[in-house]
């Protein structure tokens, strides 16, 4: 009974207290906190919107769900379409594309530009089931199986006339129906039109160059073989199972789920910018902690001589320390709801107007389980900033904080 009558004092003297102080001051403190709660997550929401679209273009346009690539000491996966049919028996299998790449010299011939690329080839019915290139063709058309003298290139490679406008090195100025020699490593020079454009805001992506598998048969005698075959899943979720199921249908070669395969440009990527966000979060809690010290202090020097009588009746010191303890939870509470609250509108605000980054425009993604951490610590700092001085104080004499 003793215990929950101090709690009960406690709770008291910590509403009279907000109650009769200064409202500015009181509203400058929550907002304060609040801001300190959108600056330790404002860059974890970008790096999530950031992670959720270059994970998205990897599986689109790059890997699928599943990647199959040769054997170990192997440069080629022979028998590729007998592979293929066995892909497509498997469970949760949507599409297969057999993919040829080679390293080839691009010129543009109207103004003798070149760029060293690798030019990959694949059967246009198959792509179709695995990425999504024919869905971003932004001049001409998108490749047909029966194509034997027609280039599909990416926007950066076609680049533009003045190399200034170029984000990346490029051919120049390439337009629809113009034509581009290239040079294959075997030593054949072929000529082709270019039948489309086709634009991810992918840099990688972008600056890419295909033909169908009947030209590089052809040229390269490449039939029957492939340098890495694309599957498309249900999810990209179920990739990692569907990695397994593969390998238990007898797949020999290697296979690897999207996420294998793009994490590590990704992983040192966020690396870096999770380090930024780390130190954005212990320069956020130092100001949170330094400001509800010094609201703190300044709260309790001037009731110095109210702690004094206060103690003077009778009072436990651990009544008056739990009073501020209350009023610093109440600050974070309120500081806290109100900062999520700021960093929804924002997350709202920037997913209308999106911003837009070098891999496209992103879609910001509030991590809450950071949220959540955040808040933790920062009612752990700022209890321990509250708790500070409320025990300096209440430690002093009666008569010397009388004096005071």
């Amino acid at each position: 009974m003793q215990n929950n009558g101090g709690y009960g004092v406690s709770l008291y003297l910590a509403v009279r207290a907000i109650r009769r102080g200064n409202r500015g001051t009181l509203a400058l403190t929550i907002l304060i906190i609040a801001l300190v709660v959108v600056l330790m997550n404002f860059l974890a929401m970008i790096i999530g919107g950031v992670v959720t679209i270059y994970n998205q273009q990897m599986i689109d346009f790059q890997y699928g769900h599943v990647t199959i690539e040769p054997k170990d000491k192997e440069t080629f996966i022979a028998n590729a379409d007998g592979l293929v049919r066995q892909l497509q028996r498997v469970p949760g299998v949507t599409g297969v594309s057999a993919r040829v790449s080679t390293g080839t010299t691009l010129t543009n011939t109207k103004n003798g530009k070149f760029q060293t690329k690798s030019l990959t080839a694949f059967d246009p019915k198959d792509e179709k089931g695995v990425t999504l290139y024919q869905q971003k063709i932004i001049e001409g058309d998108y490749l047909s199986p029966g194509d034997t003298d027609q280039i599909l290139i990416g926007s950066l490679l076609a680049g533009n006339e003045d190399e200034s406008l170029d984000k990346m090195p490029s051919l120049g100025g390439v337009k629809v129906g113009d034509r581009i020699e290239v040079a294959y490593g075997n030593g054949v020079v072929k000529s082709y039109r270019v039948k489309g454009i086709y634009e991810t805001e992918g840099a990688l992506i972008d600056s890419g160059a295909f033909v169908t598998r009947n030209e590089m048969d052809s040229v390269m005698h490449t039939e029957g073989i492939a340098t890495e075959i694309l599957v498309r899943g249900t999810s990209s979720e179920d990739a990692s199972q569907l990695k397994y199921t593969i390998m238990d249908y007898g797949v020999e070669e290697k296979v690897k789920t999207w996420n294998e395969k793009g994490k590590g440009i990704l992983g040192d990527v966020i690396s870096s910018i999770s380090l930024i966000n780390t130190i954005m979060t212990f320069v956020s809690l130092v100001v949170a902690s330094v400001v509800v010290f010094i609201i703190t202090f300044i709260n309790i020097i001037n009731r110095k001589k109210q702690i004094a009588i206060l103690k003077a009746i009778g009072i436990k010191k651990k009544v008056i320390i739990g009073s501020y303890m209350l009023q610093v939870i109440f600050l974070c509470t309120c500081g806290m709801i109100t900062g999520i609250l700021i960093l929804n509108a924002i997350c709202m605000v920037l997913t209308v107007n999106q911003l837009r980054f070098p891999m496209g425009y992103i879609t910001p993604m509030i991590n809450y389980s950071g949220v959540v951490t955040s808040i933790l610590l920062l009612y752990a700092v700022s209890l321990v900033s509250g708790y500070l001085p409320a025990r300096q104080v209440v430690n002093e004499e009666i008569l010397d904080a009388m004096r005071g």
